[in-house]
């Protein structure tokens, strides 16, 4: 399999892990997010010498912004 295509590949895994948290409701919900958030945070770290300085920010507050997703979730139940 050709690089770019395990990079759209994993793109659509964890948009579709993301939208699946989003629209299961509850707990669920809740731990498909914080999951979406482990494998976010694993790319990250994994990528995060190639990633330009201006583009760590964003990365960060986006992972934040599921994470707080998620805890609402679970906290809602």
């Amino acid at each position: 399999m050709s690089r770019r295509l395990l990079i759209v590949l994993g793109a659509l895994g964890v948009g579709a892990l993301f939208a699946a948290g989003l629209f299961v409701d509850g707990r669920p919900g809740g731990v498909l997010l914080i999951v979406t958030d482990a494998v976010l945070i694993t790319l990250t770290r994994t990528a995060w010498g190639q990633v330009r300085t201006q583009g760590r920010p964003l990365r960060v507050l986006i992972i934040a912004a599921i994470a707080v997703l998620a805890v609402v979730k679970l906290v809602r139940g």
